[in-house]
């Protein structure tokens, strides 16, 4: 977690006191119960996610059988919403050893066209869930919000909610920090303990980690997102345990906690059980394709010192990774690429040098970017809990010579509810930052310009027992070829 106190040294053996009895004017706020989700046996509600132009991963998850035995369910997917013009169908399995979570291709779909969807078992219904499949060829429009760090402990997630009520969006892009491993008040160390955890300790083993998912989803908020649009996830630190170096994390003491890579497999598998992701393996780094306008490219900053390999070196995203991502870059030919991290890629020091991706990395980043064919480089990233608009910059001299030397905009989404503070230094290359607002990004897409809005709320907002509705914080525009923050 950024700009965090290591976890240890904050609260070593004590026992934890309550955020609420902290925050001025709002000690007489009562936490909202437990969420109570969807309908049973559909409790946790439906989601999709990595859409493609014919298909899409459909999930849900059923309430346990008892006595373990295999829950069959149907699915259906329809071009409306009472289900008159059902375009594919089929059926899966809900077993103990997935957790009783459901994940399915949907194929056979049409291309930029918005689909419903709804598993049956036993009679009973999930809710409805609405998706879209991406597009091909020449497109004109793709709008995605982009989210970050939705700590369950340190507020509602009022965020989510405002995002869900929209109808302009193609899909979400979440960077990371989608559950944090942190106990509850009252049950050793925590970051956050406004709203109550399940399991209330830090979570270490399957069970933990599986009961942490389920918590999070049983979330109105958070299950309405799934429910409404396709999700595009990648994981960071939070998804294991806070900060991980080479055989373990900062949050993860072996004496105490375990073994580290039995951590690690319990907490791959239970995220390869909730998310919507068709990723089934450790390599989270991906591309979505959104036709001749963008390429949204995924990296993972967490997989050398997660799955580190001998020939990594220093490289920022390990040498298999990077190797990876030269092609990527190389070979778009998208008028906008579209590069996610969990955290900065570029400086945010007046610098220029320190912080993000580092120097050298960047520079490798631009180098093989510019072999491409894409006009455009928008950085957006995550994990900072501020919402900060960038210059990335490849020439320094020419940069603070006013004379150029900008190879691409960054945007970073902010936090749905970890708490962050502003930067304590202004100007370049930092146009704007915010960490006293609860943020959400959304990017508006054409093949002229991007519109970049950041929409959010005051930090204590998040603990109203009523949502404190949004305001746009900041907007900014990009035109095609200019690299540059108009």
């Amino acid at each position: 977690m950024w700009g965090m106190a290591t976890r240890r040294a904050f609260l070593r053996g004590s026992a934890a006191v309550g955020l609420g009895a902290v925050v001025p004017g709002l000690t007489a706020c009562v936490p909202p119960p437990d969420p109570v989700g969807g309908p049973a046996p559909f409790r946790h509600g439906v989601a999709s996610g990595d859409p493609e132009p014919t298909s899409v991963l459909l999930w849900t998850r059923v309430d346990p059988v008892p006595g373990g035995a295999a829950a069959l369910v149907d699915w259906q997917v329809a071009t409306d919403p009472t289900f008159d013009q059902v375009v594919a169908r089929g059926s899966a399995e809900a077993v103990p050893a997935s957790d009783w979570t459901v994940k399915v291709i949907a194929g056979g779909l049409d291309s930029a066209t918005t689909y419903h969807y709804r598993f049956t078992t036993s009679g009973a219904s999930s809710p409805v869930g609405r998706t879209r499949t991406t597009p091909t060829g020449a497109v004109d429009r793709l709008r995605l919000g982009v989210v970050s760090c939705s700590n369950y402990g340190y507020g509602n997630f009022y965020g989510y909610r405002n995002l869900a009520a929209r109808t302009d969006l193609d899909a979400i892009v979440h960077l990371g920090d989608y559950n944090h491993e942190y106990a509850s008040a009252g049950h050793g160390e925590t970051f956050g303990e406004f709203r109550p955890l399940d399991p209330p300790y830090e979570i270490l083993s399957l069970d933990d980690y599986r009961r942490r998912y389920a918590h999070y989803r049983r979330d109105p908020d958070l299950q309405e997102l799934h429910r409404q649009f396709a999700m595009i996830p990648i994981w960071d630190d939070h998804e294991f345990a806070n900060d991980p170096y080479i055989g373990g994390a900062e949050n993860h003491e072996p004496l105490v906690d375990g073994d580290w890579p039995t951590r690690v497999a319990a907490a791959l598998q239970a995220y390869h059980e909730w998310m919507p992701t068709r990723v089934t393996d450790d390599r989270i780094y991906r591309t979505v394709e959104f036709g001749d306008l963008a390429r949204l490219v995924l990296t993972d900053r967490q997989r050398r010192f997660i799955w580190p390999q001998p020939d990594d070196r220093d490289l920022y995203l390990g040498r298999e990774q990077f190797d990876w991502l030269d092609e990527r870059l190389s070979e778009s030919s998208a008028s906008w690429l579209v590069l996610g991290a969990q955290t900065t890629f570029g400086s945010t020091d007046p610098d220029l040098v320190t912080g993000g991706w580092g120097e050298r990395d960047r520079a490798r980043v631009f180098e093989h970017l510019a072999a491409g064919r894409s006009e455009n480089l928008v950085a957006i990233s995550g994990d900072t809990h501020q919402a900060l608009a960038l210059d990335l910059v490849s020439d320094r001299a020419a940069y603070l010579a006013g004379t150029g030397g900008l190879a691409g905009v960054e945007l970073s989404c902010g936090s749905i509810t970890s708490p962050g503070g502003n930067l304590l230094r202004a100007g370049n290359p930092v146009r704007w930052n915010s960490g006293f607002n609860r943020t959400y990004l959304v990017l508006d897409f054409s093949p002229e310009e991007l519109r970049s809005e950041f929409f959010g709320f005051f930090d204590l907002g998040k603990y109203l027992p009523w949502s404190p509705g949004e305001d746009l914080l900041a907007s900014f525009t990009t035109t095609t070829g200019a690299h540059r923050f108009s």
